[in-house]
């Protein structure tokens, strides 16, 4: 049985799925969750994918309807923690060309922040990685 949590860091929201992503179980509730995120006013959602060892066609297509309902909101909608055999599921129909995935939550939210930092902001002369990550760590405080 697949379940899904939702827990929110700052303005962005986990959904946090459990359970194999399969035939029936779970598509609905995934969309009824992304439909809430949206209309509560955060675009910027997370799925957490961790807990997921395996995933079908029907639960690849419920994954494009998320992200597609995301995107037409002017929103973000990101992966994590993608499993082996998800991966192989996704890279063999190239959805992770056109959906960010990260390891991490830890690895997304920075993403995110970094997308902010990039929108009309220049990088300063002497701007180097390491000082972003500094930056990133007053922002989390």
């Amino acid at each position: 049985m697949l379940t899904i949590g939702i827990h929110y860091i700052g303005t962005i929201a986990s959904l946090d799925m459990r359970g194999k992503f399969i035939k029936g179980q779970g598509g609905f509730q995934l969309q009824m969750l992304v439909d809430k995120v949206l209309s509560a006013g955060t675009s910027k959602i997370l799925l957490n994918l961790t807990d997921v060892p395996i995933i079908d066609s029907m639960g690849i297509g419920e994954i494009v309807r998320a992200f597609k309902k995301v995107s037409e909101a002017k929103g973000t909608f990101k992966l994590v923690g993608v499993t082996d055999r998800v991966y192989g599921a996704l890279k063999i129909t190239q959805l992770l060309d056109l959906i960010e995935s990260y390891d991490t939550e830890e690895e997304a939210l920075t993403s995110f922040i970094k997308e902010k930092k990039g929108k009309g902001r220049k990088k300063k002369d002497g701007d180097e990685d390491g000082d972003e990550e500094s930056e990133v760590e007053k922002d989390e405080e």
